[in-house]
Formats: structure tokens, sequence, C-alpha cells
């Protein structure tokens, strides 16, 4: 996962250690509007991501909406803070929550 604008302390490129998960062949492919879970490598930190923008094949732009590790809600993750924005890969992304697109 990569920094597109990142606020504080991530003033250059920043790239967050995402681990790689491969979906279930049956898994939807995420779309914009979706919210999308990012792993640490450590897999003790995870990233919420609501996707924003389709960035290339495979390639989503999205802000992070939530940061927990364990049961801990954080507000900085690994240079990263809430609302900044991400470019985040397939896969990086170990879980989909569809958004609901009917309104």
């Amino acid at each position: 996962m990569q920094a597109r604008f990142a606020r504080g302390i991530a003033q250059m490129p920043l790239t967050v250690a995402a681990r790689e998960s491969l979906l279930a062949e049956k898994a939807a492919m995420p779309e914009v509007g979706d919210l999308v879970t990012v792993c640490s490598q450590d897999m003790e930190t995870e990233f919420s991501v609501r996707l924003t923008a389709v960035a290339g094949p495979e390639l989503w732009y999205g802000v992070i909406h939530a940061i927990t590790r364990g049961a801990e809600m954080l507000v900085v993750a690994e240079g990263l803070e809430l609302d900044d924005v991400v470019s985040v890969r397939r896969q990086e992304i170990a879980s989909v929550v569809k958004a609901n697109h009917h309104h």
C-alpha cells in the first residue's frame, strides 16, 4: 500500500509493507465505494480503506477509514493517518465489504 497523499510526518512518498492476500477465486472484484481491509506484514495492524477511484488494472485509490491493532483503534500507524489517500493493489486486499450501491 502506498501513500498518494499523507499528512504529518509523511510529506514524502511512503510505502507500507502490506501482506499479500490471494482472494478466493469466487471473491468479487473490488469496486469504487467498497470498504477493503489491508493488513501489515506483521498482521497486527489492519487498515480499512474506502475505495474512491480506479488507478489502473487491479489498482485503486482510497481513503483510510479506520486503523486497528487488535482491539485497539488507532489514529496513526506506520506513518499513515486516518483520511490519508493511498493506492491499494488487489493482492494486498485481505477482505472486501461491498458498498450498497442501491440508494
